[in-house]
């Protein structure tokens, strides 16, 4: 059976030709169905460092393909050492859900936008803080508390 997946795929930032394995991934899901469009988002930094790497190349890739087509391609992303990470989104049962690349719910540049202003908050003490120099607390008077 046919269904709609989103695809994104992150590939390692030291592979030798990202072009060539992007296109055997592909070839993979184009087998078992069709590619209706496919976005190479670039070199782009990770949230996180993975297998200590920063970077990684993301691909977004829109498919009507079945099942078995999209189970190979995991069999095979998971096995090849190239492939940092893989996300496969049924996309068929979401409702009012506009599939294209440009607005894909696993493009990581709209959450730039998201991103709060760090806020800077001040430390009571720095370093040289002398805990003897410091004021002490006293308790209150027994006629101050009722």
């Amino acid at each position: 059976m046919i269904r709609k997946y989103e695809i994104m795929y992150i590939l390692d930032q030291d592979v030798k030709d990202a072009k060539e394995l992007s296109d055997k991934l592909n070839g993979i899901l184009a087998e078992g169905g069709k590619i209706v469009e496919s976005k190479d988002l670039g070199l782009m930094n990770f949230a996180y460092e993975i297998n200590h790497k920063k970077k990684g190349f993301y691909t977004v890739v829109i498919v009507e393909a079945t099942t078995a087509a999209v189970a190979e391609f995991e069999r095979v992303a998971g096995i090849d050492k190239n492939v940092v990470r893989t996300l496969v989104l049924n996309t068929e049962n979401l409702q009012n859900y506009e599939q294209t690349t440009e607005l894909s719910k696993t493009d990581m540049t709209k959450f730039e936008e998201e991103r709060r202003e760090r806020r800077n908050f001040k430390k009571p003490f720095n370093k040289n803080f002398n805990r003897d120099e410091a004021p002490k607390a006293e308790a209150p008077k027994a006629e101050e508390v009722k």
